[in-house]
């Protein structure tokens, strides 16, 4: 074993080819004055700790710096704490846990598909009504007519009539409750035939044909009218509004 002792100042100095001087080294925090301590840089250097005359040495090479002795000596006889930084590696040979793969059933069970459960569908024709009932049927449908308009209609709902229409020209069939062609729908507006006008009403009727007239009935009798320039009669509002915005009754004409 070769060992090389550090007697002195005098001996660093001699010795010393590679030291540095006057530094502040926080390894003499905690040491003595002229004392030895092992330097945090390396296994191989020491750090002379003597106030603002510390110097930084280094054994030569092969050797480590002992702390316990304060002297260098060949590196496998010291024990150095800068080589315990890195983890161990596994030993050949050794045996490592190793987490359990779980077994794979190959052969597994397909899930049990439950079947839907059937909701039956009730398909019940509607009803028309004169008025809307208070408590509804969740099983039946009701429509109630509207007596001003032949295209309008009312659904019940809770005891309330919600005012729907049909459109493209097609009128409330208040016999099958749903939207259909005026010759089949038999609209009770169509029908302001003469015997209508009866001598004690006061009403007006649409226009067969053209949309900017209409028939006032006054005690027995009609009388031809005609709305304003631009202007055509309104079957829902039962007056004379501008001919673009006019609902005009059946297959009147705008003109």
């Amino acid at each position: 074993m070769h060992r090389t002792r550090l007697y002195s100042i005098a001996v660093v100095v001699l010795t010393c080819l590679g030291c540095v001087w006057g530094d502040v080294f926080e390894e003499c925090a905690d040491s003595e004055p002229e004392s030895f301590v092992a330097s945090w840089q390396n296994c191989q250097s020491y750090v002379y700790c003597n106030g603002d005359d510390s110097i930084l040495g280094e054994c030569e090479d092969g050797q480590y710096f002992d702390p316990e002795s304060g002297t260098c000596d060949d590196a496998e006889n010291v024990k150095c704490f800068l080589d315990e930084v890195d983890e161990p590696s596994t030993e050949e040979g050794e045996e490592t846990d190793e987490p359990e793969t779980p077994a794979v059933d190959l052969d597994p069970t397909p899930p049990t598909m439950e079947t839907p459960t059937q909701v039956d569908v009730v398909q019940a024709a509607p009803v028309v009504k004169p008025s809307c009932p208070i408590t509804d049927d969740p099983t039946q449908v009701i429509f109630m007519p509207n007596n001003d308009s032949c295209t309008d209609y009312y659904l019940c709902y809770h005891g309330h009539a919600m005012q729907m229409q049909c459109t493209n020209q097609l009128h409330f069939n208040a016999k099958t409750g749903q939207c259909d062609l005026p010759e089949n729908a038999h609209c009770a507006l169509d029908q302001f035939a003469t015997h209508k006008c009866l001598p004690h009403m006061t009403d007006f009727f649409p226009h067969p044909d053209k949309c900017s007239y209409f028939y006032y009935c006054i005690k027995g009798f009609l009388t031809l009218q005609q709305c304003p320039f631009y202007y055509g009669w309104d079957i829902e509002r039962r007056s004379c509004v501008q001919l673009n915005v006019a609902k005009c009754y059946g297959n009147a004409r705008r003109a």
